[in-house]
């Protein structure tokens, strides 16, 4: 891996979407917007509205989706597309109405 470098692999259930080394990665959370840079802190977090992704400060592809999840551990990112969310509430799964109509 180049040095300040953030080796990235985008998937979704059927394929590989990205695989390759960026600078940059642009997306949001519950939070907002936010950017991870080479030695970033290691975290997972539920990103939404898609991501941008970045190659010598010039965006080079950008990708829209609902959901997805986002882990990143010493420089090597991973991103899965098409998960669906669970929502837990008072000890109870209640699935998204998407999920509860093709039951």
């Amino acid at each position: 891996m180049s040095k300040n470098k953030i080796k990235l692999k985008i998937r979704n259930t059927e394929s590989v979407l990205f695989e390759g080394e960026v600078d940059r990665i642009s997306s949001f959370n519950e939070v907002g917007p936010f950017d991870i840079f080479p030695e970033h802190a290691n975290f997972i977090s539920l990103i939404r509205k898609g991501l941008s992704l970045y190659n010598d400060k010039k965006q080079i592809k950008q990708i829209e989706f609902e959901q997805a999840v986002l882990k990143i551990r010493q420089d090597v990112a991973k991103i899965f597309l098409g998960i669906e969310i669970i929502i837990l509430d008072n000890g109870n799964i209640n699935e998204p109405a998407n999920l509860q109509n093709n039951k």
